[in-house]
């Protein structure tokens, strides 16, 4: 999709201008290879990156995620509420992260995400599984 369709759709969807044009102007250049945890990963991209050249994303980067401390991604700004949350060094397992995914404020009260998960263990399993492969 042109990075102008895609504005016009993510408007329709109900996304804001301003997301939508952030979202276009960070789409890969290149088309997705048809992995169903890279195309699950569409969901997170608005916000998100596993490129670590990439600038721009509000959310913290993805790259490294699986393994990683909770909030302990230099010079991100975490929330309060996710700081609590790694108070006691949790580390982002697989388990962890699928969780988080499916319900963000369910496992993290009051986290700064504004996303609503992703109800399919399927989907969430494939995401995760590609997240763990951005080392």
């Amino acid at each position: 999709m042109k990075p102008a369709s895609f504005v016009m759709a993510a408007a329709v969807a109900g996304l804001s201008l301003a997301v939508a044009g952030r979202i276009a102007a960070r789409t890969p250049a290149k088309a997705s290879t048809g992995d169903a945890g890279e195309q699950a990963f569409q969901k997170c991209y608005a916000c998100h990156s596993v490129d670590p050249a990439e600038k721009g994303a509000e959310g913290p980067l993805l790259k490294g995620i699986v393994g990683r401390k909770v909030a302990s991604l230099p010079g991100y700004a975490y929330s309060p509420a996710m700081k609590a949350f790694a108070a006691d060094g949790k580390t982002w397992t697989r388990e962890r992260l699928d969780a988080y995914i499916a319900d963000p404020q369910h496992v993290v009260p009051h986290n700064a995400m504004s996303f609503f998960g992703i109800a399919d263990a399927g989907e969430r399993a494939a995401l995760v599984a590609w997240l763990a492969r951005q080392r």
